[in-house]
């Protein structure tokens, strides 16, 4: 159902912009490993420790944040990765049909023998595989900098808790024993996987929404426009949901629930769990882990087979 000539012109157009994503990715996954390192996690964990009281707007609990995997796991939630996500949807899904129509080709395409089914299918094609391999290469940055980090870690003294008054005293007078060690020690990469799913699912989501409304919209600047204020809106909804427990409800009506990369990366680690790739939930869970990247790629589904619908049967306006 896809086009070659489409899809190598598509690929064309979007070089430039895939380029620069895949480099900012791929280089801040990197070096963000590194940053992890230069912090000592004793250091770390009383940073952490002075904030407990915000601990709510995290999307892990402070206890796991304070681990080597929940710090590299973090890299997930940065807004360098997000913002790159975002961009490669929005500009992708949001030049299927506004921005050819903006540029006046599209009625040209239109021209050859290939039906708008057929066009849709292959810009979306291409798009979501340029989208597969930007969070691809995220994961290949973060396992890269975990391979070639090394850094110091600080091993405390041996200490005695006194009974009944629950102090420590350190049973040596000497400094603290300072080792090198290499991050693949601490962290292990394949952990991440399900986090690179769910990241696939959140850019998806985004590149259907933009598609289905480039697909009804004339002009590209006002697809992009209301695919950011429906983004900025679920962001907001999803900060209040978490910042008031009186506002909770509103995480049900936001898609931002659904993305949980560090969730899943803390679930693959406990090795007596019921493990992380299951859509069935068991133990008092709403859905099983897997459920949530599967809604984003329904409805991000859905959205690709409603823009195909509307402009299969929209009438285009003449160029300007």
């Amino acid at each position: 159902m896809i086009d070659r000539v489409l899809c190598k012109k598509y690929v064309g157009q979007s070089a430039l912009l895939w380029w620069a994503c895949a480099i900012a990715l791929f280089a801040f996954s990197w070096t963000r490993v590194w940053v992890v390192s230069l912090l000592d996690m004793q250091q770390f964990t009383t940073v952490v420790e002075q904030f407990r009281d915000f601990e709510k707007f995290s999307p892990i609990a402070f206890d796991q944040l304070i681990t080597y995997t929940g710090r590299v796991g973090a890299t997930f939630d940065e807004p360098i990765i997000v913002v790159c996500i975002v961009v490669w949807c929005l500009a992708r899904g949001s030049d299927v049909v506004s921005g050819e129509l903006g540029r006046g080709t599209l009625e040209m395409l239109l021209a050859q023998p290939i039906s708008r089914t057929r066009l849709l299918l292959s810009h979306a094609a291409v798009s979501s595989a340029g989208l597969l391999g930007l969070v691809l290469l995220v994961w290949l940055g973060m396992w890269i900098g975990i391979q070639v980090t090394q850094f110091e870690e600080t091993i405390p003294p041996p200490t005695f808790r006194v009974p009944l008054l629950n102090i420590d005293i350190p049973l040596t007078q000497g400094e603290p024993e300072t080792v090198t060690v290499w991050m693949s020690e601490r962290v292990d990469a394949g952990c991440f996987a399900a986090s690179i799913v769910s990241l696939f699912a959140f850019g998806f989501f985004l590149l259907g929404l933009s598609t289905l409304m480039s697909s009804w919209d004339r002009y590209r600047w006002r697809t992009i426009g209301v695919v950011i204020a429906f983004y900025v809106l679920q962001t907001v909804m999803f900060t209040l949901s978490k910042a008031a427990e009186p506002l909770a409800w509103l995480e049900r009506f936001t898609f931002q629930t659904l993305y949980r990369p560090q969730q899943l990366t803390m679930m693959t680690l406990k090795e007596d769990g019921p493990g992380v790739w299951r859509l069935l939930p068991v133990e008092g869970e709403l859905w099983g882990p897997m459920m949530y990247p599967l809604i984003l790629v329904l409805l991000g589904s859905a959205a690709f087979a409603a823009a195909i619908w509307i402009f299969r049967r929209r009438d285009l306006p003449a160029p300007l």
